[in-house]
């Protein structure tokens, strides 16, 4: 029983390993940007209300600004590694903001759709950072 409780312990310390994680922090990063990238572009085709194309622009260039932070802290220079966390706040702020503007709307689906998929690999990134800090 207790050489079990041994493995068990080693694969969890295993399964948190950065190394094993850390290719997941690039296809997170490219996910947000598409999805927001394409909810700037279905706004601008579908001539949503000028309000909808303005925050989806504030939504993606906050993140591209989270971006350039997240990767700026990493060679651990003068960026310190907890830096990009107010920037994607914000990000996150916006998107629910603009989720809640747009909850009810009917022809806002595929831009609740976008954002909620952004928000979502937003907020696996951060819980993966837990995660990975924790161990």
């Amino acid at each position: 029983m207790g050489q079990l409780l041994v493995g068990s312990t080693r694969l969890a310390a295993i399964a948190l390993d950065p190394r094993v994680w850390w290719p997941l922090f690039p296809l997170l990063l490219l996910i947000v940007v598409a999805t927001l990238s394409a909810s700037v572009v279905w706004a601008i085709r579908t001539k949503a209300p000028t309000r909808d194309l303005v925050i989806q622009v504030l939504a993606l260039s906050a993140y591209l600004f989270t971006a350039v932070v997240a990767i700026a802290s990493e060679g651990g220079g003068r960026v310190p590694a907890y830096a990009h966390r107010l920037p994607s706040l914000l990000t996150q702020g916006i998107l629910l903001a603009q989720l809640v503007r747009i909850w009810k709307r009917a022809d806002a689906k595929p831009l609740r759709v976008f954002n909620l998929i952004a928000w979502g690999a937003i907020l696996t990134d951060t819980a993966l950072h837990y995660l990975m800090a924790r161990r």
